[in-house]
């Protein structure tokens, strides 16, 4: 056990374990991976390109003409997945601090998961409505529906991932 400040100032007893911080982090990686297996799906039951995704997001730091081509292109695809699971994993340390340290969620009964899916619900709305339209518009393109959906499955897994890879750490430490 070891004693933490938590967001209010006071003084709290935490268990000792794979860190908040960790925790979130590859649970955020694993989000992402589950987001962007389950976007590739779509994108091909939809029939549209299923390098659209990376390619977009990649528009962030090169040219919107370089990835114009249909088709897998390898440096925007790249640079657009290493963005992607970046920012998965950001997100994913945000899960784990406001969920353990903010809001001090228990990780039993499914919360986690049904946290991770409002979280994901709100990532969705906030970057869909807000964030997007005003400095990438262009990752518009992608269906609203299945970019919602995407989201979801971020949520879901991350919050799924996060509450296994931290209930785990702790219960390891303790025996």
């Amino acid at each position: 056990m070891s004693i933490e400040t938590s967001v209010n100032g006071l003084a709290v007893e935490t268990r000792s374990g794979m860190r908040v911080e960790l925790s979130g982090a590859l649970a955020g990686l694993i989000g992402g991976v589950m987001m962007a297996i389950v976007g590739a799906a779509l994108a091909l039951a939809i029939g549209d390109d299923l390098w659209k995704a990376p390619k977009l997001i990649a528009t962030f730091v090169v040219s919107p003409a370089t990835v114009a081509a249909p088709g897998f292109l390898a440096g925007p695809v790249i640079i657009g997945s290493m963005i992607h699971l970046a920012l998965s994993v950001l997100f994913g340390i945000g899960f784990g601090v406001l969920t353990t340290r903010v809001w001090n969620m228990p990780l039993n009964y499914g919360a986690p998961m049904v946290l991770g899916l409002v979280y994901g619900l709100a990532i969705w709305l906030i970057a869909y409505f807000i964030v997007l339209p005003l400095i990438n518009p262009l990752l518009l393109e992608i269906y609203a529906p299945a970019f919602l959906i995407q989201n979801l499955t971020y949520g879901l897994s991350t919050g799924l991932a996060y509450g296994v890879l931290h209930s785990a750490s702790l219960v390891t430490n303790l025996t």
